[in-house]
Parts: structure tokens; sequence; C-alpha cells
């Protein structure tokens, strides 16, 4: 099963890109806004130490050590073509400003030309880059405890926004749909959540009584075909015992006794998923499937005809089912009737296994269209006729519902169909 994702989790890490994406733009504002701020006044100096140079008139390569601004400024002055005499790493810059490093030091030199005068300015900013290098570590631990501060802050304010929630999630989930079940409305405040728990407290009330009454009228209504279904029987009984009857005539009054059988197994089955309760589950004897279905295949043989149809049950494993032997009649007659009904001719085959029943059939298949709605009830196939997916499989759906069975099926058009029933409780 696939892990649901946390929403606190969520919530947490979108916190912690905040501050991410914060502290990356505050740090970058910082290193760069220093940034700026060291190269305009370097910048400043170095034109004011030329400025200054201009209104010198000495004729020494070298300034004086009294001409120098600072300890960290060498100014040098010479003709275009005699340049021997200045350092080899600032004889071949061109004009303009320039970052250069030589032996593990940092300089900013200006370079400026006036007449056949070169003049070069030079400010050692190692100690400057020492430092901005100690400033963008600290950015760096700064903006690590941020986000550390940011994780922490959204991790307890997630948990502090998502417990209420969690509180609903886990009352919603621990609902088994029994008449009386609500949801604890005082572990709620007045707020978004509270709203919505009222909401959901509402919808619940309402599908419950919409449940009991749904339950109570396939009930009453089950109950009240009891007795004529009963009457029929007997009559059916009466008849049956008469000596004057023909082969035809005896024969139908068997085929109303089936139908009476079928009809009084189908009440049963719509009384127990007519329970409120799931008391009616609870069946602890095993039933043996095999004479359950080989009883269905004699009832549904009506069905069958004159038809060129093999029926085969093939017990490759005994097959014992926890369940009333009238539920599991309706079950089994319900898939069998539709293979015997749209099979025209080849085989249809029940496979009993130690936990799955399986009818597989050559009728005339499923078409692509009515497979999504296959267990819905009266829904038209491709022959139009409602009955093929109609009430029978939305009974043994709601049977397998009922028992925590799983109902799956796979079909060809024009090649057959194959059901199966895995028991797995």
């Amino acid at each position: 099963m696939q892990k649901t994702k946390r929403l606190s989790r969520r919530i947490a890490i979108a916190f912690l890109l905040f501050g991410a994406a914060l502290t990356l733009i505050f740090g970058l504002g910082l290193v760069v806004a220093l940034k700026s701020i060291e190269t305009s006044v370097l910048d400043d100096i170095l034109y004011s130490e030329f400025l200054e140079l201009q209104r010198h008139d000495e004729n020494a390569t070298q300034l004086p050590e009294s001409s120098r601004s600072h300890a960290t400024i060498s100014i040098y002055k010479a003709p275009l073509g005699e340049i021997t005499n200045v350092p080899e790493y600032v004889r071949n810059l061109p004009q303009g400003i320039h970052e250069v490093t030589y032996n593990n030091r940092d300089y900013r030199i200006l370079i400026e030309y006036i007449g056949n005068t070169r003049y070069a300015v030079q400010f050692d900013d190692t100690s400057i880059h020492e430092r901005e290098r100690g400033f963008i570590r600290l950015v760096w631990l700064c903006s690590f405890a941020a986000l550390i501060i940011a994780f922490t802050i959204g991790w307890g304010v997630a948990h502090r926004v998502i417990r209420p929630i969690r509180q609903l999630a886990k009352q919603i989930k621990e609902f088994r749909n029994q008449p009386g079940e609500s949801l604890d409305l005082s572990e709620f405040s007045d707020d978004e959540i509270g709203v919505l728990a009222r909401k959901l407290q509402h919808y619940h009330e309402q599908l419950q009584h919409l449940l009991i009454r749904e339950k109570e009228f396939a009930s009453n209504v089950s109950h009240e075909l009891r007795t004529p279904v009963t009457n029929i029987g007997l009559a059916a009984e009466v008849l049956a015992t008469r000596t004057d009857l023909s082969s035809k005539e005896y024969a139908q009054i068997q085929r109303v006794q089936r139908a009476v059988d079928e009809v009084s197994e189908l009440i049963e089955t719509f009384l127990v998923l007519a329970q409120i309760n799931d008391e009616s589950t609870k069946y602890h004897d095993a039933c043996d499937m095999k004479p359950i279905v080989r009883k269905v295949i004699e009832q549904q043989g009506v069905w069958l005809g004159d038809k060129p149809i093999e029926v085969m049950v093939e017990e490759n494993e005994p097959l014992k089912v926890s369940a009333p032997p009238g539920i599991l009649s309706v079950l089994v007659a319900n898939l069998i009737r539709n293979s015997f009904r749209y099979t025209e001719r080849g085989t249809v085959t029940v496979s009993l296994a130690s936990n799955q029943l399986t009818v597989i059939d050559t009728g005339v298949g499923i078409d692509t269209a009515t497979r999504t709605q296959i267990f819905k009830s009266y829904v038209k196939n491709n022959t139009g006729d409602t009955n093929r997916i109609g009430l029978g499989l939305t009974i043994v759906q709601r049977i397998c519902e009922r028992y925590g069975w799983i109902v799956s099926f796979e079909s060809t058009r024009g090649q057959g169909s194959r059901f199966t029933v895995l028991f797995t409780s």
C-alpha cells in the first residue's frame, strides 16, 4: 500500500524552503552590498591618490615614502618607454582598474596615461579580502542557524495546525457504519476545523438515516415476500403429489419448485444484506462448495435448453467457505446463470481452489464500454439486454462486499468471460 504523505511534513518543508529562499536572498544581498561598498571605497582611494600624484612634479620612478597616503598604497610614475623599474605584475596592465594577485597578496591597481607618462596607483587589499571571507563565513553560519530555526518553527506550527485535522481523520477512520456513531465535537475549537467536523457529523447522520431506512425497507419487503413464496411452494408440492399429471405438467411443477427455492434463497440473501449490524457475517460453519455448485448447476440447467454446451466442475482443491449456504447458493447461481444464458456453444467450467471459485465460459463476452459499469444495476450491454449486467452481478458484488471477499472478471468480446471470487476471510 502506498505510504500517505504527511501534511505536517509538507508544512515543515514549506517553512524550510521559505527560510532557505529568504536567507539566500538576504545573505547574497549582504555580500553584494559589502562588495559594492568595498569596491567603491577602494576606487575612491585610488583616484584620490592619483589626483594627489598629479600635483607633484618629481622625476623619481617610485615616489618617496613621504608621498604615500597609506602604508598599503604604492604609487609609480614612469615614461611610457621606461617601465623597467615598475614591478613586473604592473608593467603590462592597460588603463583602468585591475584586481591582481601576486605572491599571495591581493592588489587593486589603477593605471592611467597622461601624455607620455604612465601612472600606477596600487592598493594592497589583502587584509580587506580576508575580512570579507570571514564575513561571508559568518553569513553562511547565520544562514544555517536561520534554516534550523525556520525548520523548528515550521515543525512546531505544522504539528499545532495539523493536530485537530489528525484527530478528525482518526475519528472518521474509526467509523464502522454502525447506528449511533458520531464525532466527538468537543475536541474541536470553533474554527474552520470545527465547522468541517460539524458538517461531516451532519452528513454522517443523514447517511446513517438513509442506510437504516434502506435496510429496514429491504428487510420488511423480504419478510413480506416470505409468505406468498411459501404458499406457492406448498401449492407446488401438493400438485406434485397428484397421480394424474402428464410428464410435461410434472416438469412444469418441478420448474416452479426450483424457482420457489431460488426465490427463497434470494429472500434470505436480502435479509442478510439488510442487517444493520455485522453479526450476520459471523458465520463459523464452513460449507463445502462442491455440493452447492452441483445443486446450482442443476437448478440453472433450464437456461441451457438444447444448446451444445458442456458443463464441467473442476475441483483442484477442496473449497470450504464460512458463510450461510443460502448466501453461497445465490452467489454461485448468479454467476452460473449468466454463463448459461450467454453461451451458445462450447463449455462452461466451474473451477474450485483452496480459496477461490472461478466460472469460465465461451460465451459472447462483454464489450469494452460495458466493462466499466458491469456491477451497476440494470446497465444495458451491447445487445440491449438489461439483465446481462443487471441485478445479478450487483447482488454478487454486494455479497462480496458484505463478507470481505473480492470479485473480479476478465472478458473478451466474442471469446467468453472469466469471473473469479476470492474468499479472503
